[in-house]
């Protein structure tokens, strides 16, 4: 591996091995003592990481193109009044995601992961805005919309968002920036207060991405930063891509 991928693979190995025990050392089974004030909160946290590090190119795949791979984000800390997640504890998801080219520019893919007790599926399409061009420094855009299912043994939540990715043909190494609009819908199923059984929330929250995607001889390797309410977070992606 060149000099020019090896930050890329710390972030990205770094972020693969923390995403799975991180996310059980969070402690999703806390959200049986959950109070009111903090379903929100934890609604918020959930639907950003559900939404961040899904794309890391605006090019379309093109027909019968073919992409599968692993996704990972991470969020350093929850959310003032998230009582659900581990204070000052870095915690995140990882899934698998496998896409494959469509006419017309539109690509479709579909993604799902499995840790402490909850279960993720979702998936998507992404639209190209023009045509597709290899060509060194040409733009590629793309809309991007996708839907998450979340399932735990106390809440079940959805996950919809819509949004905006831009990258730019660099030799080598290629940014790629994105704007896109989170909305969760957050169900509790069993806490310690009756009450809150059953008992429905919904949160809404921009986001904004910026990254770099490395592209290998088999694949590619791509790490970024997201922003969304008022949390950082990081995301990794790696696969295969043809």
């Amino acid at each position: 591996m060149t000099k020019s991928f090896k930050p890329l693979s710390v972030v990205f190995v770094l972020l693969l091995s923390a995403c799975p025990g991180t996310a059980g050392a969070a402690g999703f089974d806390a959200f049986r003592t959950v109070m009111a004030p903090g379903l929100k909160p934890f609604a918020r946290d959930l639907g950003g990481l559900l939404g961040s590090g899904s794309n890391q190119t605006a090019r379309p795949l093109g027909f019968s193109g073919f992409d599968v791979g692993v996704r990972a984000a991470a969020q350093f800390n929850p959310s003032h009044g998230d009582t659900v997640l581990k204070k000052d504890n870095t915690f995140g998801l990882g899934f698998i995601q496998a896409e494959i080219g469509m006419p017309y520019r539109v690509d479709g893919f579909v993604r799902g992961g499995a840790y402490e007790g909850m279960a993720v599926a979702g998936g998507g399409l992404r639209y190209g805005l023009w045509n597709v061009s290899d060509e060194k420094y040409h733009i590629n855009a793309m809309l991007v919309a996708m839907g998450n299912m979340a399932a735990h043994r106390y809440f079940y939540a959805v996950h919809f968002n819509g949004g905006l990715v831009c990258s730019l043909n660099v030799p080598v190494v290629s940014p790629y920036i994105g704007a896109a609009y989170d909305l969760t819908r957050l169900e509790a199923q069993a806490t310690g207060d009756p009450a809150l059984s059953g008992k429905k929330v919904s949160v809404a929250e921009p986001r904004f991405t910026a990254g770099l995607r490395a592209k290998l001889k088999l694949g590619y390797l791509a790490a970024g930063f997201t922003y969304t309410h008022d949390r950082p977070l990081v995301n990794a992606s790696a696969g295969f891509r043809f």
